[in-house]
């Protein structure tokens, strides 16, 4: 069986894909004959999506090949920049996409199209549609983004993670909750105190934004990180972008004895 992901690019479409395909071949290899070798063969991952150097690491650590393809996304704030970003994006990266995504999954013939939804998976999935390859959905969140609104009219079933995600039709749902990591949920305290260098009692706060980092997020936790450090004991995931710039200002801003508190990690 050959299994065709598909997604925006970032963390949050990345892993849970990953989720989903060792919970595959958990179930898979249950059911096959532990000594035989035809097994490997017969079942294959395969991600199509836009370029992302740290989603193809993860991808490819699972024994996923990653085609890369153009990919574009439509801006709805208004600023003459987002104009021109739309028109390029429309007129020559999406068809551009469109075109990789067919000759690719021609050739591959998956059985099935998984997508986890964003604006990277939108030419993968147009393409199934056209070469009748079945797709199906997930939806992490309760209100769908503008890609995911669009594709779920090509998907035979739609996952989701709340029971009143709005904008689907109704008979193409399933709940079944966000895919999450085996050993997310197998985790120590003892061990993850040891991991993080926790050596104070006060109440842990941890703050996660995304992949990318969310720089506004950055930018709030900065301005409040002293009076926070009195009370709490920090983990901060931070963005590639901004590692450098937090790490540099919280430096600045809170002493020795405050910074041990302080728990900076790069996403």
């Amino acid at each position: 069986m050959k299994i065709l992901f598909t997604g925006g690019g970032t963390g949050g479409h990345i892993v849970p894909i990953i989720a989903v395909t060792r919970e595959i071949r958990r179930i898979y290899q249950a059911k096959q004959n532990p000594e035989s070798q035809k097994q490997k063969k017969d079942l294959q991952f395969f991600y199509l999506g836009p370029k992302d150097e740290f989603g193809s690491i993860l991808l490819s650590q699972e024994g996923i090949k990653v085609k890369q393809i153009m990919a574009g996304k439509i801006r709805r704030y208004l600023s003459l920049k987002s104009l021109i970003q739309n028109l390029i994006d429309v007129c020559f990266k999406i068809p551009i996409g469109i075109l990789q995504s067919y000759f690719y999954i021609f050739f591959l013939s998956p059985d099935l199209i998984f997508s986890k939804g964003g604006f990277g998976s939108v030419p993968g999935v147009i393409v199934g549609k056209l070469l009748f390859v079945p797709i199906f959905l997930h939806e992490s969140d309760i209100v769908p983004g503008l890609a995911n609104r669009f594709l779920s009219r090509f998907a035979l079933e739609i996952f989701v993670s709340f029971p009143r995600t709005e904008y689907f039709p109704f008979k193409k749902m399933f709940l079944v909750g966000n895919p999450v990591r085996k050993e997310v949920l197998e985790g120590s305290k003892e061990e993850a105190k040891e991991f993080f260098k926790i050596r104070s009692d006060k109440p842990i706060l941890l703050i996660l934004g995304g992949s990318q980092g969310a720089q506004r997020i950055n930018n709030k936790i900065l301005e409040i990180l002293p009076s926070l450090l009195e009370n709490f004991e920090v983990i901060h995931q931070c963005g590639e972008n901004n590692f450098k710039e937090v790490k540099a200002n919280a430096k600045v801003m809170v002493n020795k004895e405050l910074e041990r508190s302080f728990h900076l990690f790069l996403s």
